[in-house]
């Protein structure tokens, strides 16, 4: 009877706490920045995420929670997020000559690289020349003006060349000069210092590689004919799929402020690539974003015509096999700076260990720095040069922390901010780019899967619902003119 008594009492007690946990919240309902066509109204996107209530139920029990998430459970957020935002804050504050100094170094290494490739270039095909220019590209990009344009160096830098504001854009002249890639820099700015960075590992995330590749995990082909695509995009992809994706978000972005609706039917969140073209052809619909020749005349046809055909001109003066040879050398390097820069930036985020997440979260909150943790992961570290041959990609949980310090902040700050999450238990991924290479192919051809967040495990308060004018907002605090317009 005593023992039947205690069962009652029990199961009683249990169900009062069942109900007592169940509570109101606000809806925190995935929103992407203007894909609903009421975004023409940022104040209304905003109400829609405060009267809609749900009911949510309180944290699970480690007993509900898997053994690989558990850490979730037994995370101090505010501690994490205060050392933090506190490091990075003292990271930020110690930059000044030396950091400038160091940019310089690697773009005296970028400019001996040029140097080398196009004083040799005219020469019967050899390693030196496509090498020495495939890194002079590489560098450009990944090291100069990648860390530049997130505003690494805008309050260092007393001469305000190597400034966020206007490096690279407002004229054709700039993006020679400064950066001159088949990207658009000023497309570039929309899409990844601020789609990228502040979505990161959502559905909104410009660069998903498992949504973006799903065209690839779905082909019911042979394995191997899916390693062939995926060996095609590692040599074309920055022509392929980065110039037509991130001149596809600055249209949304264009679009957005002339008061146009987003709808669903665009779907926006697609990859827009070269193959968008084709797809017509073959039954399939794709909300044109813009004309071929737009983009060849706005983005890519400058940076063919220039760079490939007129550059090598003075090789004439010697031979026209001479021209010839500098054609090969440039197309060759072309290929191999595509190799190497999908290695270690396609990389960054991609594999079964790295997680994905449902909602939006607040910038610079702690789940923001939480996520930035483990949705990236960094190569291994150390010197100059390693970290030139890496891009600076190898710190890649440190800069999605911190975007907008400089290069040697990150090498600075990549131990103290490992120590922090393994202090508070946060999952810290550091591995060879080659065995990431491996992971991020898989998720490519479908053999494994992005890690799933639980929304149950999400810290409610940090979540965002996304309004229209969260492009500005992020731009301002990066120091960024978001030029919608292209000068050519």
């Amino acid at each position: 009877v005593k023992m039947w008594k205690a069962t009652v009492v029990a199961s009683c007690l249990a169900s009062a706490q069942v109900v007592s946990s169940f509570q109101f919240t606000p809806s925190l309902s995935h929103a992407r920045l203007g894909s609903s066509p009421s975004m023409c109204s940022s104040r209304k996107v905003r109400s829609v995420g405060r009267l809609q209530p749900k009911m949510v139920a309180s944290a699970p029990s480690s007993a509900q929670v898997p053994a690989e998430e558990q850490w979730v459970l037994n995370l101090d957020y505010e501690g994490f997020r205060r050392e933090v935002a506190d490091l990075g804050k003292e990271l930020e504050q110690n930059q000044g000559a030396e950091d400038v100094a160091h940019l310089k170094k690697i773009c005296l290494w970028s400019d001996i690289c040029a140097v080398v490739g196009l004083a040799t270039m005219w020469l019967p095909l050899n390693p030196i020349s496509v090498i020495a220019l495939s890194l002079w590209k590489f560098s450009r990009w990944t090291t100069i003006a990648h860390h530049t344009g997130h505003g690494g160096y805008n309050r260092a830098d007393e001469t305000k060349f190597f400034n966020s504001r206007g490096f690279a854009t407002g004229s054709l002249f700039k993006r020679v000069t400064q950066w001159f890639d088949w990207m658009l820099p000023e497309a570039w700015n929309i899409e990844h210092n601020n789609l990228h960075h502040y979505r990161l590992g959502e559905r909104d995330d410009p660069d998903l590689v498992e949504r973006n590749m799903h065209f690839i995990r779905e082909l019911k082909v042979p394995s191997a004919l899916k390693y062939m695509v995926v060996g095609f995009l590692m040599c074309t992809w920055k022509w392929f799929y980065y110039a037509p994706n991130t001149y596809k978000e600055l249209k949304i972005a264009e679009m957005r402020k002339a008061g146009k609706a987003i709808t669903s039917d665009m779907k926006a969140t697609d990859a827009y690539t070269l193959k968008s073209y084709l797809d017509p052809a073959f039954g399939v619909e794709t909300f044109q974003w813009y004309s071929f020749m737009d983009l060849f005349k706005n983005v890519i046809g400058p940076y063919l015509i220039l760079h490939f055909f007129v550059m090598p001109l003075p090789c004439l003066l010697i031979s026209q096999q001479a021209y010839v040879n500098a054609l090969i050398s440039l197309a060759l390097a072309d290929v191999l700076t595509n190799i190497h820069s999908f290695i270690v930036i396609a990389t960054n985020h991609a594999g079964s260990d790295l997680y994905k997440f449902d909602d939006g979260c607040k910038p610079n909150s702690a789940t923001f720095f939480m996520r930035q943790v483990v949705s990236s992961t960094n190569f291994k570290t150390g010197s100059d040069f390693n970290d030139f041959m890496h891009g600076w990609l190898n710190y890649q949980i440190e800069h999605h922390v911190w975007p907008n310090l400089s290069a040697l902040s990150y090498q600075r700050g990549q131990a103290r901010l490992k120590a922090i999450c393994d202090k508070y238990g946060v999952p810290y991924v550091q591995e060879s780019v080659w065995i990431r290479l491996r992971k991020t192919v898989d998720i490519m051809v479908g053999k494994a899967n992005q890690r799933q967040f639980p929304s149950s495990l999400e810290r409610q308060s940090d979540l965002k619902v996304w309004s229209n004018e969260d492009i500005a907002e992020n731009s301002a605090k990066l120091g960024q003119d978001v030029k919608l317009k292209p000068a050519v």
